[in-house]
């Protein structure tokens, strides 16, 4: 919402929400009563976990699962267990929780050619290291890695260039939808 009119002069606005009856309580007390934000870090954690790795800060599983306390999501899942898959927030359920996120996490990686990892003990890889100092994310530089070669050609390399996921979030322009 803006303020229309005279900003100089005028100091209060005024904004009108028209709704179908049937959504008007939904929207009053949207309006009215505290809304939680619930932390989106599980969705990126691969990429943030890598870039952690990169850059010495995380060497072992323990390193990682300490990381995750200090995060965001570590509080929400502290006050909305519900939220995150877990029944209760005792804390052997959330470092259980925790460690199998980062072992997940540490395998997808060490699968995508990110990191290697030897016991509990994790060091980058080049791929891990593109990705991070280009903020891609590590499914995308493992398909990379995995498809182009020294003998790729133009056509097949654009091909493969293109399929990466972060062009997702490009916005296209109206008129330039069909090429």
């Amino acid at each position: 919402m803006g303020r229309a009119g005279r900003p100089q002069y005028d100091q209060h606005g005024k904004a009108v929400i028209l709704v179908h009856e049937p959504k008007k309580s939904f929207y009053k007390k949207f309006l009215y009563e505290p809304f939680p934000v619930e932390s989106s870090l599980r969705e990126q954690l691969h990429e943030h976990i890598n870039a952690e790795i990169v850059s010495g800060t995380i060497c072992h599983k323990e390193d990682a699962v300490h990381y995750l306390t200090w995060t965001y999501l570590f509080r929400r899942l502290m006050i909305n267990p519900a939220y995150y898959g877990l029944e209760t927030k005792e804390p052997e359920i959330l470092s259980s929780y925790l460690s199998r996120l980062v072992q997940t996490t540490f395998e997808d990686l060490e699968d995508g050619g990110c990191i290697k990892m030897n016991e509990d003990n994790v060091e980058p890889m080049m791929l891990g290291s593109i990705a991070s100092q280009y903020y891609l994310s590590y499914t995308t530089v493992s398909m990379f890695g995995s498809n182009i070669g020294p003998d790729t050609s133009l056509e097949v390399f654009l091909h493969i260039l293109s399929g990466a996921s972060e062009y997702d979030e490009l916005p296209v322009r109206h008129n330039e939808v069909i090429i």
